[in-house]
């Protein structure tokens, strides 16, 4: 059915409850689903021997001791036990990934989505037959809110799709957007599926990371990944997917909609000019400054209208 892979942080404290938290709900999609966690963090034989997935320690890294992107994809590519795979940050709790996939049909595509973030303190197990009666009432409280198009926590491609990818590290700045640029370049599909996929990202600080946030997003790794993305000026998101793919299916919506920003992206990956792309930019902002054009950007309300009308399809068929 599905590999999930996935790098973790040390198993210890808070960050060990979110993680297993994260891996059971993966388990959970399916009868035939396989999990492989990669590099050597703290706890990580005990978790796999808690959970039953895979622990892969030998994998090339950055300086740092951080998997590339890259490495972790050729293993799965050569050792993954299905076609269809899924990188995703271990602190992502997941619902509706395989109904999803079932209205996705091309033979190469890259298939991501906004995330809901939980409050700090929050505790959600998808484990309970209630979790989504209290996903309503966190959501009703401000507990849980949309992190809009910027914040991209899983990738979902056929095995061997990354051939000729750059040097990627993930968990630092700029590592989601070197890989839609990827996808750009390489004039792949990218299909926006919040209205279909559930992520509920659980809140964590970064104290595991020596340096914390300002090495996470503004490190040297974090420069890398820029580079690889083809700068942090006007990032590649969510909202820049070609298609949605909703409840009633599959929709053909570059930038949902917004079509400087389709030119823009068109002139700076796929024509390579980026000169004129910065200029679209700056005609777009323009545009942006005196209120003639938005990004367009969804609400949760209706991202979960549309979670809820898929997700009670995906239930009636089991």
């Amino acid at each position: 059915m599905i590999t999930f892979l996935a790098s973790p942080k040390p198993f210890k404290g808070f960050a060990k409850e979110i993680q297993y938290r994260a891996v059971r709900s993966w388990l959970a999609a399916g009868d035939d689903v396989e999990v492989i966690l990669y590099g050597d963090s703290a706890g990580s034989d005990e978790a796999g021997s808690d959970l039953g997935v895979q622990v892969v320690k030998q994998i090339a890294c950055a300086p740092s001791g951080i998997p590339y992107f890259g490495s972790i994809v050729a293993h799965a590519a050569e050792h993954g036990k299905h076609d269809l795979q899924v990188y995703i940050n271990c602190d992502i709790l997941l619902d509706g990934i395989v109904s999803a996939l079932l209205g996705t049909s091309f033979p190469c595509f890259l298939l991501i989505g906004e995330r809901i973030d939980l409050a700090e303190g929050v505790v959600l197990d998808m484990t309970r037959a209630d979790w989504r009666n209290r996903l309503k009432e966190l959501i009703h409280a401000g507990q849980a809110t949309l992190h809009g198009p910027t914040g991209i926590d899983y990738f979902v491609f056929r095995r061997g799709f990354w051939a000729g990818l750059p040097p990627i590290i993930i968990g630092r700045g700029c590592y989601d957007n070197a890989l839609l640029a990827h996808c750009f370049r390489e004039r792949v599909p990218i299909i926006d599926a919040t209205p279909r996929v559930l992520a509920l990202h659980q809140y964590h600080d970064y104290k595991h990371v020596q340096g914390g946030l300002d090495t996470v997003f503004y490190g040297n790794e974090s420069e890398q990944n820029a580079k690889a993305a083809g700068g942090r000026r006007s990032a590649t998101m969510i909202s820049d997917a070609t298609y949605v793919l909703r409840p009633s299916g599959l929709e053909h919506q570059p930038c949902r909609g917004d079509r400087l920003r389709w030119l823009e992206l068109k002139m700076r990956y796929e024509v390579d000019w980026p000169t004129t792309a910065m200029a679209l930019r700056l005609f777009w902002r323009g545009l942006y400054a005196v209120g003639i054009t938005r990004v367009p950007q969804l609400s949760l309300a209706e991202v979960m209208d549309d979670l809820e009308t898929a997700l009670c399809c995906n239930i009636d068929r089991r």
